[in-house]
């Protein structure tokens, strides 16, 4: 274990791949102080343990920088000796980009990640945070206020994230210690964005007022977290009860006469397992509303890229490309 002050976070980084039963690891590679640091870490580490590394870059093709990240990723994964993949986006769509990039990019992740590797990713304590109050604006319920996990799957693949309960302050302080070569996203000042919106205004405006907050809530979401998983664990043992044998349809006569909360946890719980996406209380009454309706031709439910239709008795869900 690597024993420098200045290499804190590569002993973070050492501890918690220690509990992995890999050591292979596709590190996601942006080219922004985070990643610039997550890779680093894992460099060093692949100095003194028997670790292999390689580096992922995500070209969105949205700003006129992007081409500037690639080279950029590209150069210093090289400097490291470290294999390394770019892959590129085409994003059509003109609203919800956010969500939109970030689930067309986990699906490189997955696409370019070997049988016997990990993905590693670079959120941080902030991360957590921000993520936090996005889902208490839209709703999310239980499941989303445990946020984001340190250890989860997406189609399949591990995605393990060391640094979840690091701070910024401490990933800056690496930084400046090591001497990282980052590239700033000049994006990241653009507040119409919601995410930078919190970052560099509503975040700093209540740790002004209330410093300890980020301690706070983290706890909170700790105790969610714990609260979240045995209602999910609860909801997973009787849903089977509610589907037909695609997990994608399920029967409205074995729901209908459930009490409310029931109709809301269920449906909630199902949507999440099939699409990701998190409803609030208003979406979820749209889907009840249709599975009240006689009229099994025209109501339709549609939210991200998924759709729910009602036909003889059974709520059908679907993908759709976008």
């Amino acid at each position: 274990m690597v024993n420098s002050k200045h290499h804190k976070l590569v002993n973070t980084s050492n501890e918690f791949i220690s509990n992995l039963s890999h050591n292979k690891f596709l590190i996601a590679y942006s080219g922004g102080i985070d990643s610039s640091v997550l890779l680093d870490c894992f460099y060093k580490l692949s100095l003194t343990e028997s670790i292999e590394v390689r580096s992922i870059h995500i070209n969105h093709g949205l700003t006129e920088e992007a081409s500037l990240f690639e080279d950029h990723c590209k150069r210093i994964s090289e400097n490291y000796g470290i294999a390394h993949i770019t892959e590129n986006l085409n994003i059509n769509v003109k609203s919800n980009i956010e969500e939109k990039c970030r689930k067309e990019r986990y699906k490189k992740f997955v696409e370019c990640c070997h049988e016997d590797e990990i993905i590693i990713t670079a959120h941080h304590e902030e991360d957590q945070i921000e993520t936090f109050f996005l889902r208490l604006i839209r709703g999310s319920g239980a499941r989303g206020f445990s946020c984001i996990k340190e250890n989860t799957f997406y189609d399949g693949k591990l995605v393990a994230r060391p640094f979840l309960k690091t701070s910024k302050r401490e990933i800056k302080e690496y930084s400046e210690n090591n001497e990282i070569e980052f590239i700033e996203d000049k994006s990241n000042s653009n507040n119409k964005f919601d995410r930078n919106f919190l970052r560099n205004e509503l975040i700093p405006l209540l740790k002004s007022r209330w410093p300890s907050i980020n301690k706070n809530i983290v706890n909170n979401i700790l105790v969610n977290e714990i609260q979240s998983s045995y209602i999910s664990d609860s909801i997973s043992a009787i849903l089977p009860n509610y589907l037909c044998s695609n997990s994608k349809e399920l029967k409205i006569k074995n729901l209908i006469d459930e009490p409310f909360y029931s109709k809301v946890i269920i449906l909630h719980e199902w949507v999440y397992l099939e699409t990701n996406t998190l409803l609030n209380l208003k979406q979820i009454n749209e889907i009840i509303k249709i599975m009240n309706t006689n009229n099994d031709s025209n109501p339709l439910f549609t939210f991200g890229n998924a759709k729910i239709k009602k036909d003889n008795g059974i709520l059908i869900l679907s993908l759709n490309d976008y």
